[in-house]
């Protein structure tokens, strides 16, 4: 085993609320994620991580999750760094019970931007759909959080009797989004899909008027990529900026303890 820690490579961890996201990062690049269920935590390449004395750096939601990572490092003597609302800070004036998903997408979208002169708005589609605003200097702007995607397509099927589940794999057929559909499926189908993106432009003409700015605006999320084929009014699509904001945690020169 290697004698020093490589200091641009880690091992990047982003615990969700239904997956966990990871890859190995270096120089801050990230052009895939690997996606494993909570359960399966012991699968990620620990080993390789040993072997090459890679840093794991791991923002979390999930408190159990992330002291079973701190468990499996620590049996391995693996370097482990968690990433919290009270270490992380970059981003300012937050609040105790923020995700902390929220904030790496925050960090990772200020290391976006070249010259940054206006706010950021992150709209992160997951299991939730969540809203996170900043200043250009990092100041917490604040947010919101609504259902996602996967959750209000359930919940149309399990709350009434007639109307059936629909797979949201089955957006890839839309070509263009259409109010006057003419089939159950499509029906739910676009409806979903347009509440999302009118969630998004609203939420965006109410941040506007508040703010009196015109933000930078980033999609992300495991469900963004149906927002970036379906609506062009975003700067930013990066579906891994919240491994990104580890990453650019992790070469701050501030503690991680």
């Amino acid at each position: 085993m290697s004698a020093n820690h490589n200091n641009n490579k880690i091992l990047g961890i982003d615990v969700g609320n239904s997956s966990i996201h990871w890859n190995f990062i270096e120089d801050g690049k990230v052009e895939s994620y690997n996606r494993n269920k909570h359960t399966e935590l012991s699968l990620l390449p620990w080993e390789k991580v040993k072997n090459e004395n890679i840093p794991v750096v791991i923002g979390g939601t999930l408190p159990h999750i992330n002291d079973a990572a701190k468990t499996i490092a620590k049996d391995n003597k693996i370097k482990l760094l968690e990433i919290n609302i009270n270490n992380q800070g970059i981003i300012k004036n937050t609040y105790p019970t923020l995700g902390i998903d929220r904030v790496c997408n925050l960090i990772g979208a200020l290391n976006t931007f070249q010259g940054l002169n206006t706010p950021i708005v992150v709209f992160d589609f997951g299991s939730a759909t969540t809203m996170t605003a900043c200043g250009k200097d990092g100041d917490f702007l604040g947010g919101i959080i609504r259902t996602g995607f996967d959750v209000e397509l359930k919940a149309i099927s399990s709350k009434t009797l007639s109307l059936p589940h629909v797979e949201l794999a089955k957006e890839q057929k839309i070509i263009k989004l259409n109010p006057l559909t003419h089939n159950t499926e499509d029906a739910i189908l676009h409806g979903v899909i347009i509440g999302q993106i009118a969630f998004l432009e609203h939420t965006l003409n109410l941040f506007k008027k508040e703010t009196a700015t015109n933000p930078k605006v980033v999609i992300t999320g495991g469900n963004s990529s149906i927002i970036a084929r379906l609506y062009k009014g975003y700067d930013v699509y990066d579906p891994y900026i919240t491994l990104k904001g580890i990453y650019f945690r992790y070469k701050t020169n501030l503690s991680l303890v």
